[in-house]
């Protein structure tokens, strides 16, 4: 495990890389690349506000999470940049990532404890999946937060797009604390969720 704290203009913000918990983009194939692979019919599914996104700087903690829309698995759009008064939690998965599906049953739990207080937003990057096998996915865990799709892994590229799972904590004034690269546990995911509705600045692990 490898542990980075990142220091910003705008205050100690952290990013943390846990790369013996993840697994890496670098070498998996696109859904351009991969013929056999199910796309997502345009406009159903995809990114519909986000066609600037790759030319725009990437997101680093302490800096607001911009305004963005997602449509879900649910059919219904999704924008992360509302005003919620609550903290949000973005996991970015792929139905292939074993560390991915361990996770996931500790978000379904603390979702299903805190979801008055916290929002849970499962981010399929389906650049590198198929939309079948994330249908799976969803319902073979009976996930209970909402599954968004980014088709073409634009949002995930501004947070960095290196590796499954990233997790994104996001405080109760919609600001980007920490980004996480690695599977978390669920204490110290319970310990974040704690200290992002205190609005606690710094969360980075101890």
């Amino acid at each position: 495990m490898l542990i980075v704290g990142v220091a910003s203009s705008g205050g100690v913000t952290n990013m943390t890389y846990t790369y013996a918990t993840s697994v890496p983009v670098k070498n998996v194939q696109t859904q351009e690349e991969n013929e056999d692979g199910e796309r997502l019919e345009a406009g159903k599914g995809g990114d519909t506000e986000l066609d600037t996104i790759e030319v725009m700087q990437k997101i680093q903690p302490g800096q607001p999470l911009p305004s963005m829309i997602l449509k879900g698995l649910d059919g219904k759009s999704y924008n992360m940049g509302v005003k919620r008064n609550k903290a949000l939690i973005i996991s970015f998965w792929a139905s292939w990532c074993d560390p991915c599906r361990l996770e996931a049953p500790v978000l379904n739990e603390l979702y299903s404890k805190y979801k008055h207080d916290v929002d849970v937003y499962g981010i399929n990057v389906t650049r590198y999946d198929r939309l079948e096998n994330v249908k799976k996915f969803s319902r073979s865990l009976n996930l209970q937060f909402p599954v968004l799709l980014d088709e073409q892994g634009a949002l995930f590229e501004r947070f960095g797009g290196v590796a499954f799972p990233t997790n994104v904590m996001v405080d109760r004034d919609g600001q980007v604390r920490e980004i996480i690269i690695g599977m978390i546990s669920e204490r110290e995911l319970e310990r974040k969720i704690e200290l992002l509705q205190k609005k606690t600045v710094s969360l980075g692990a101890e």
